[in-house]
Parts: structure tokens; C-alpha cells; sequence
């Protein structure tokens, strides 16, 4: 229905009036709704959708490659979520959304869609239009338009928190390289992706390339299977974390704690697992003690536990003990891996994704 009010972005007061000023300019009537001072929803027409999309794009508005729009940025911490439209997109937007609300943060949801017709990316809502055939990006434009819908309703209906969020749609061949272009813009502190499942045969995009966009980004990336983490991460989970070095996962424990804002009555388990066959110094308990310690004095109000399990293969060992510990949230720390090494050496992380329905957090070591 052409006349049909549609929600274009949220924003916060500063740029929702940027917004509606340019618009207005340009002929479209922009109706804000102030029900969230922090979080202003600037809605327009449907049938305005492709004007205002040319105009964000003509005047480079939000770009976050220009250093203006750090300036009009209300230094709130940013969550990347990446979708495609698959059945789990929705439920990686809704944790997206709850970790968001935790840590007084903003989401940018993205998607990269595929259309050799067109070379160029834009910000925001960022496309690139060519009046010879545009059946490609109309479709994008009405899929991520049916997705945010379907946000605001669930606000409206109080199933998710009303939040600062926008969108972007980038045009790229390799999605992972256009999610790590977008994360060097955008700064995120966590990239939040949707995964099939383990029982999950079908062929989404995001799902078959997760395990790629995990190892090439630099910041932490929780893969969230469909239907996984629909409550509060920060209240619900039991979260094992799997440390291996003590003192680069001490700090990344910090980075794991600032990126989900875990309260207290999620439980964490520092795990760790001694290879049987593997010569060297074993972990005992008293060097998983010592790192519970010093956790507990950065983060005090968090209930840890740890767990040594001594087996001949840690991939067993941990899927084994997230099916006997009811495991939400396995945390584990990697380095950043090129190509070669991908091919050559699969990462825990990926064999991790492949064989569990537990949603997985990577963070990076130094």
C-alpha cells in the first residue's frame, strides 16, 4: 500500500533532525516518533522509499568513512549484526537487540547482497541504483523493510527493547570482505551472525560462510544458532569459557564481560582440557583457581566456576561437556588466521560451529 507509514532508521535526536531537515527539503514528509527520546524512529511514506534512499546517498549522510559523522555520533558502543533474510536472522537481531539494551548500545543491521550490475557501496541505507534494472536491489530494499517491520512490531509488543538502530545494504561478491570493510568503518565492538544448526541442511548464505567471517575479523563475533539466546544473554546463559593461555585470556575474559554486559546471574565455567597424549606441563586446578581470581577481582559480581577435564581430543571433551552442562554460550579465544592457514588447519572455532547448536563467541587474542 503506497500510503503506508514504514520506518526508514532510529536514530538519536541529533541526526533524526538532520534527517527529516534533508528530506523535507527534498519533498518527503518525515513523521517522527519521540515515544524514546534516545531512540527516535524517522518514518516516511513506503512509496518514498527509493527517493529518500538516492537523497541519503547524494548527500553522504552517516557515512561512517566521514569523520563529520564521528562528530554527530553520540559515542554509545556499536553492535554489528549481519543478516540474510534467512529464518535465524531475526533471532541474531533479537540477541543483537538484548545485548544492545544491556550495554546502553546502538545496532547496525547489515546485508550484502550480491549484483555484478553494480560496483559502488553507500552508507546507511547505502545503494547504488541503476534505472536499467533495479529487480535486484528493489528486492533487498523490501526484505530488509519486511525485517525491520517485524522489529518494530516485537518493540511494540514489548518482545524487544527499543533500541538506536539502522541499517545498510552493501553490494560485494565476497561477503565476509564486504562485513570486515564495513566493521574497519562502522567500529563495532561485537559482530553478532545468525548460524543454521547443526541439523540445519539449508543453503543460506550467511550460514555456509560464518566460519570465514569469524576467522578474518579482529573483533569478537557471536555465532547464534536459530533459536538459541532468545532470552537476556546477560541473565540467562551458562557460558564455558575455554582458556588455554593464561594471561592472554584474562584479557580477553575482560573483552568477553564488556562485549555481552553479563550480570550476575549468568554463570560462568573456565574450561580448560590437558591432551592425555600431549607432552609438556599440564594445567592443574590451581592455575584455573589463580585465573578465576584475578577475574573476580576485575569483575566481582560474576558467578565462576572451573572445570579441568583430562581426554585425548578436546573437540569430544567440550561437546561433551556442553551437552552434560547445558552449555549457552561457548567462549573461546583465537588468533586471526589467513587464508592458508584456514585451508591448511581448521580452528577449534570452526569445528566447534560445525558440530554444536550452541551459539559460539571468538575473541582475539594478541
Amino acid at each position: 500500500m503506497e500510503d503506508r507509514i514504514v520506518t526508514l532508521a532510529i536514530h538519536t535526536s541529533g541526526k533524526s533532525q538532520i534527517l527529516k531537515q534533508v528530506l523535507e527539503e527534498h519533498g518527503i514528509a518525515v513523521f517522527l516518533d519521540n515515544t524514546d527520546p534516545e531512540a527516535i524512529r524517522v518514518r516516511i511514506r513506503e512509496n518514498n522509499i527509493a527517493k529518500a534512499l538516492f537523497i541519503i546517498e547524494e548527500h553522504g549522510l552517516f557515512s561512517y568513512r566521514d569523520q563529520q559523522t564521528y562528530q554527530l555520533d553520540d559515542g554509545r558502543k556499536r553492535i554489528l549484526v549481519a543478516v540474510d533474510f534467512s529464518s535465524y536472522s531475526l533471532n541474531a537481531c533479537r540477541t543483537a537487540f538484548n545485548i544492545a539494551r544491556n550495554l546502553n548500545a546502538k545496532v547496525k543491521i547489515l546485508h550484502v547482497y550480491n549484483n555484478a550490475r553494480y560496483s559502488s557501496t553507500f552508507p546507511f541505507a547505502d545503494i547504488s541504483i541503476d534505472e536499467k534494472d533495479t529487480r535486484v536491489l528493489n528486492k533487498t530494499r523490501k526484505q530488509m523493510l519486511h525485517l525491520c517491520c517485524k522489529i518494530d512490531e516485537m518493540i511494540s509488543k514489548g518482545e524487544l527493547p527499543s533500541i538506536n538502530y539502522s541499517y545498510s545494504l552493501r553490494e560485494g561478491l565476497v561477503v565476509e570482505d564486504e562485513i570486515e570493510d564495513f566493521i574497519l568503518e562502522y567500529k563495532p565492538i561485537l559482530l553478532v551472525l545468525g548460524t543454521k544448526g547443526k541439523d540445519n541442511n539449508e543453503c543460506h548464505l550467511l550460514g555456509n560462510i560464518t566460519a570465514d567471517i569469524i576467522e578474518i575479523t579482529n573483533i569478537p563475533v557471536l555465532a547464534v544458532p536459530e533459536g538459541k539466546l532468545t532470552e537476556d544473554i546477560s541473565d540467562s546463559i551458562h557460558l564455558a569459557f575455554l582458556t588455554n593461555f593464561p594471561e592472554r585470556d584474562q584479557q580477553s575474559f575482560l573483552t568477553l564481560y564488556s562485549s555481552l554486559g553479563l550480570k550476575k546471574n549468568a554463570k560462568i565455567t573456565l574450561l580448560h582440557v590437558n591432551l592425555m597424549n600431549k607432552k609438556g606441563n599440564k594445567w592443574s586446578e590451581a592455575d584455573l583457581q589463580h585465573m578465576k581470581e584475578y577475574i573476580l577481582d576485575q569483575c566481582q559480581d560474576l558467578n565462576i566456576e572451573y572445570k579441568l577435564i583430562n581426554s585425548p581430543d578436546i573437540l569430544k571433551a567440550v561437546t561433551t561437556f556442553i551437552q552434560d552442562e547445558q552449555i549457552n554460550v561457548v567462549a573461546v579465544n583465537t588468533q586471526r588466521r589467513n587464508v592458508f592457514t584456514r585451508i591448511l588447519n581448521p580452528s577449534v572455532s570452526r569445528k566447534l560451529l560445525s558440530n554444536s547448536e550452541t551459539a559460539l563467541l571468538v575473541l582475539r587474542g594478541s
